[in-house]
């Protein structure tokens, strides 16, 4: 099944930051549903967008599993106009 991103927030669509340990590389964009790929300086991964509901985020995380990789964090923020307000500001 795949789970699609989605470019419009609807009322149960939210932004998602999800950081896994280690590099991915982005051409696995298409399979973590169109989320973003930043490689961190400390090595970790960051895979972000929005996500259409919860069922998506857990079939997200499912696909993290099945790569072996290590999940370090999944935090949901409003949206992606807020974390880089937030980003601006420190």
């Amino acid at each position: 099944m795949k789970h699609k991103m989605m470019d419009t927030p609807t009322s149960n669509t939210l932004y998602y930051e999800i950081r896994l340990k280690g590099q991915l590389d982005s051409k696995w964009k298409d399979w973590f549903g169109g989320l973003s790929i930043r490689l961190e300086d400390n090595g970790d991964t960051l895979l972000t967008g929005l996500v259409v509901d919860q069922a998506a985020l857990h079939g997200l995380l499912k696909r993290v599993r099945d790569l072996g990789m290590t999940l370090v964090s999944v935090n949901q923020v409003q949206s992606q106009e807020t974390r880089q307000n937030r980003s601006n500001k420190e």
